[in-house]
């Protein structure tokens, strides 16, 4: 019987680009007339985010916003006045190779952030966004998927990969007016403002994926007085959104998944009943990145000999993608701040975020282990009345299940602070206690060596030393009786039958019975 060989296309991932670009934020800004001169700074921070990407046949082009925000307070003032500014900047990367079907994840953290005042009038800032560029595509690799005549002996292995991915991007703009309760002051302006996005829900519906999520909004604005008195009042309020995205060809039998990111935020005070400012006006623009997977299942043959004739094979490494599963887990860490001269009279405001964040996958014992610092920065009221800010950093170190073999998996995840408490003790100290979210996506993988080409040398017959049925072999423990049968030039059904095996690898080192097949 003639050798008969069925090949079959798989799709494989390919890394085409993991790279880190670095862009310098420089600001000299010079206060408008209305606004007071600086006095003292209190904090200056950079949030970067991308607004738009484009993807083309040999680079990726982004858009990159930079806001930047400067809190001070004026001479002989303890109300605070915020500067806000942003900037942008157009970049972009070369692809060492076309990408087909390419996923692009795009992911800025700040690197640090400096301000000081050259004069009274006059700022200048100084920072630096660290962007992770990371682009995968797919290609089509042939493997053999069976074979038949030639006495050929197959080793397979069963795999249920991604086979065909779906993408999608989609912007949602949110628009909420919010009205402030009796129990809080008019807003004079806003400082600050955080995002977050929660109990997100998604599900695939004749053929549209429909995604459903809230987005947690906080909020801290400066109110004052007739009477000249002034504080810092915090706010929180969420914004419920649902978007159905339009997929081509997806069904019920495949998996959605979603990852959003925040890329505009604004929020203005705006008059109520009595002329007076106790609405905000919140709007927000979110990106929905869509996938839809579907899953199939195939016999990869990893190895082959044949009982009567010589072979040659020709081997081909594969990473083959394997469902995706979400990754959720809520993180504990903790900050402690030591009582200092100047002791605060009381916190307005507490913010924490992450910095130097390394999520390493440990593969022996499927974990997740998650460090970096804690960056804790408190707004709070000193003994003379005047905001000052507070600022601790705590490196940290926690691990959580990752639910599944990590083994040649890629993880694509943001460690972000979802809930932070503390406690003013009496003698001035603080303690800090954060629930970090972690969130994102576990894409499995395997690496196989498959099969790409087989030949059989049909001349060349094998030739076995004297007439018999059966040799004595001594297997060791853990011996694949795969790899014995190979050597022998026998099957593995033989070997297992005759020796009474119900494992393909031995568990204890001992005498087996070889038969011998012609």
């Amino acid at each position: 019987m003639e050798l008969k060989i069925n090949r079959e296309m798989i799709p494989v991932t390919e890394v085409i680009l993991d790279d880190m670009q670095e862009q310098s934020i420089e600001l000299d800004y010079v206060l408008p007339d209305y606004d007071p001169d600086i006095f003292r700074i209190i904090s200056c921070e950079i949030q970067p985010v991308i607004l738009s990407q484009t993807m083309g046949t040999d680079r990726i082009a982004y858009e990159l916003r930079a806001d930047i925000r400067v809190l001070y307070c004026g001479a002989g003032s303890s109300l605070v006045q915020c500067v806000y500014q942003q900037m942008t900047f157009s970049r972009s990367a070369q692809l060492p190779a076309a990408a087909e079907g390419a996923s692009v994840y795009i992911c800025p953290k700040i690197s640090y952030a400096n301000c000081r005042a050259i004069s009274p009038r006059r700022l200048e800032v100084r920072g630096a966004v660290s962007i992770q560029l990371r682009v995968t595509g797919e290609k089509k690799q042939e493997i053999i998927r069976d074979v038949f005549g030639m006495h050929i002996q197959l080793r397979k292995v069963p795999v249920e990969y991604a086979a065909e991915k779906r993408n999608a991007v989609r912007t949602v703009s949110l628009s909420e007016e919010v009205e402030l309760s009796s129990a809080k002051p008019p807003v004079r302006s806003i400082i600050r403002n955080d995002v977050r996005i929660d109990r997100q829900e998604q599900s695939i519906l004749a053929g549209k994926l429909i995604v459903k999520g809230e987005a947690c909004v906080h909020v801290l604005y400066t109110w004052q007085k007739e009477d000249g008195s002034c504080g810092i009042e915090p706010m929180n309020f969420t914004i419920p959104y649902s978007q159905i995205v339009d997929m081509d060809r997806i069904d019920e039998s495949y998996r959605g998944s979603v990852d959003v990111q925040v890329i505009r935020c604004d929020i203005k005070p705006v008059s109520g009943k009595n002329d007076a400012p106790d609405y905000l006006m919140c709007e927000i623009d979110l990106r929905l990145n869509c996938t839809a997977l579907k899953t199939a299942s195939v016999q990869l043959v990893t190895d082959a000999f044949s009982t009567r004739y010589l072979c040659e094979q020709t081997e081909v490494p594969l990473l083959i993608d394997m469902v995706p599963e979400p990754v959720q887990a809520s993180l504990m860490c903790s900050a402690s701040i030591p009582a200092g001269d100047n002791a605060p009279k009381c916190i307005y405001d507490l913010r924490c975020q992450v910095r130097n964040i390394n999520i390493q996958l440990i593969p022996e014992e499927s974990r997740i282990r998650v460090s970096g610092m804690l960056c804790c920065s408190i707004l709070a009221q000193d003994a003379e009345d005047m905001p000052v800010l507070i600022e601790k950093d705590e490196a940290f170190e926690v691990y959580t299940d990752a639910g599944m073999p990590v083994e040649n998996a890629l993880l694509r995840a943001e460690v972000e602070p979802a809930d932070c408490t503390y406690h003013l003790a009496s003698d001035g100290s603080i303690t800090v206690k954060a629930t970090l979210f972690l969130h994102g996506v576990l894409c499995p993988s395997a690496r196989y060596t498959c099969l790409s080409d087989l030949s059989v040398d049909k001349e060349n017959q094998l030739v076995w030393d004297g007439d018999f049925a059966l040799k004595l072999y001594y297997g060791v423990e853990h011996e694949s009786v795969w790899d014995i049968a190979k050597r022998c030039h026998t099957s593995v059904d033989a070997i297992m039958e005759e020796n009474d095996l119900t494992e393909e690898q031995l568990t204890t080192p001992g005498m087996l019975f070889i038969p011998i097949v012609h």
